[in-house]
């Protein structure tokens, strides 16, 4: 995987929550201080994606008896251990979105217009979910994203991915977000409802609910929905901002 670092830091940019400021713009200083406590590039991934993704976890957080404190030390004096959650949440995050984007970007059998509009459809999805990534403590201030290391961030389970999966601060509940770029119709209903399902299964002692959030709700889905209130429905709105460029 080539140009790791860079392909990172076009990700990372509109997903950061505004409290890490320009810390896009430092990660030669994290990959640094990385490399002199762990003897590697934290940029360098194996072909094996679980491989790198299991090096990054156990050096970040089995590690703390490591003889070289550098990495532990800089990401505590530095906005109290900013770097090491760039690392631990969001590359793993990036480093999964981009192992579950290269499996799914070319699909058989369609037509070219199919593609298109398939490509069209996932890029604007993307899009969405960056936005969402980057608002969430604004948008659900009573929750942050699942896991220590990014696992809510595409969160697989039994087979599927759930765009953003969150859990409650102080509550024992679990919250999963489905996200559509058009309108959406009641084979969503089914499609979240699978989730929760598997949720469930997994964690059981929790109280899971799930949301829809598409630019538009189809009648059918509000007729579905009203069969399970752990299921919310939300339109999103998009703002067209223009700004001239100074010649």
């Amino acid at each position: 995987m080539n140009n790791v670092q860079e392909g990172f830091t076009k990700w990372f940019k509109p997903k950061m929550p505004k409290s890490y400021k320009n810390w896009d713009t430092r990660l030669d200083e994290i990959k640094e201080a990385y490399m002199t406590s762990f003897g590697n590039n934290v940029f360098e991934i194996n072909d094996n994606m679980e491989i790198s993704i299991n090096e990054i976890k156990a050096n970040i957080e089995k590690r703390n008896d490591v003889t070289n404190k550098t990495f532990a030390e800089f990401s505590k004096r530095m906005s109290n251990g900013i770097p090491q959650a760039i690392l631990s949440t969001w590359l793993i995050a990036f480093l999964r979105d981009y192992s579950y984007i290269s499996e799914n970007e070319i699909i058989e059998n369609e037509t070219t217009e199919d593609k298109n509009e398939n490509k069209n459809t996932f890029s604007l999805e993307k899009d969405l979910e960056n936005s969402l990534i980057s608002q969430y403590e604004e948008l659900f201030p009573e929750y942050k994203i699942y896991g220590n290391n990014g696992e809510g961030i595409q969160y697989s389970i039994g087979g599927k991915r759930i765009d953003l999966l969150l859990e409650h601060k102080s509550k024992n509940q679990i919250l999963a977000i489905e996200l559509k770029a058009g309108i959406a119709k009641y084979d969503v209903f089914g499609q979240i409802s699978m989730y929760i399902g598997l949720l469930m299964e997994k964690f059981n002692d929790k109280i899971i609910n799930g949301i829809i959030i598409a630019s538009g709700i189809d009648n059918s889905l509000k007729k579905a929905a009203l069969t399970n209130k752990n299921i919310k429905l939300i339109e999103y709105k998009m703002e067209l901002s223009l700004t001239e460029v100074e010649k």
